[in-house]
């Protein structure tokens, strides 16, 4: 009996002695272990308010050559959704209220649109093609291209002959005439030339024949009214006039050569 409480107290010697140097192992690993860093708080993201639309400006343009319905329908599209544009036809002026960037637009737009009148020469060559007999005689230097484009859009015409050809200079927005051949005039208004694609529109473009003379007045029938626009120096070919069922029709080149300033 006295031996076994002697075995008991030396085991309970021994898990004390463990206990102990276990617990001091363990102090000792934490003494030795750094601090750990203090952990930062993130603050909440503020999102910048949007940015405030444009402030408006106002500009007013005043225009010398051109006129100010014209002006207006050529800036329109570029006026933006909080612009607007007063027109004042009497002073010859546009007034635009508009952001900033747009009214730069618009003031580019105007200052190359309200430019002198330009002067073009209009030369036109009436050409009558028939499908008879070939003539023996050589077509006139002139035509020899046009003939040849002729050809090549229709071989049903064998024949050509040279009606008239005039040229006059005309002035931008102004109306012009000439005559070509003996029973043949051409009216036309020059409406518009675009300096950027070099493009020259007619409104109108009139091709009319002499009829008899009544009581000794001179009278023209129009057998062609159009729009033309043509590019700066390039041959056009336009039929003017072709009966049905017959074996002829007038064929008309038209040229128009924009002028140096």
């Amino acid at each position: 009996m006295k031996r076994s409480s002697t075995v008991v107290a030396a085991v309970f010697v021994a898990l004390l002695v463990l206990l102990r140097g276990g617990g001091f192992s363990v102090l000792r690993a934490q003494a030795d272990s750094p601090p750990s860093p203090p952990q930062e708080t993130s603050s909440p993201q503020l999102t910048p308010a949007p940015p405030g639309p444009s402030p408006l400006g106002m500009r007013t343009f005043s225009l010398r050559y051109k006129k100010v319905d014209d002006a207006y329908l050529l800036i329109s599209p570029y006026v933006g959704p909080r612009g607007s544009v007063k027109m004042q036809p009497a002073q010859r002026t546009l007034t635009v209220q508009d952001v900033p960037e747009n009214l730069q637009r618009i003031s580019g737009l105007i200052g190359s649109y309200d430019v002198p009148p330009r002067s073009v020469e209009v030369a036109v060559q009436l050409i009558l093609a028939s499908s008879g007999e070939k003539s023996q005689e050589p077509a006139p230097p002139p035509i020899r291209g046009v003939i040849d484009r002729l050809n090549a859009l229709s071989t049903r015409w064998t024949d050509y002959k040279m009606v008239g050809n005039a040229r006059v200079l005309g002035t931008e927005g102004e109306r012009s005439s000439l005559r070509v051949g003996d029973d043949y005039r051409v009216d036309f208004r020059i409406d518009q030339v675009s300096d950027e694609t070099r493009v020259i529109r007619f409104k109108p473009f009139e091709l009319s024949r002499r009829e008899a003379a009544v009581e000794g007045n001179e009278r023209y029938a129009s057998i062609m009214q159009t729009v033309l626009n043509l590019r700066d120096s390039q041959l056009f070919i336009v039929g003017a006039s072709k009966v049905e069922q017959s074996n002829r029709a007038l064929f008309m080149t038209i040229t128009a050569s924009l002028q140096r300033p």
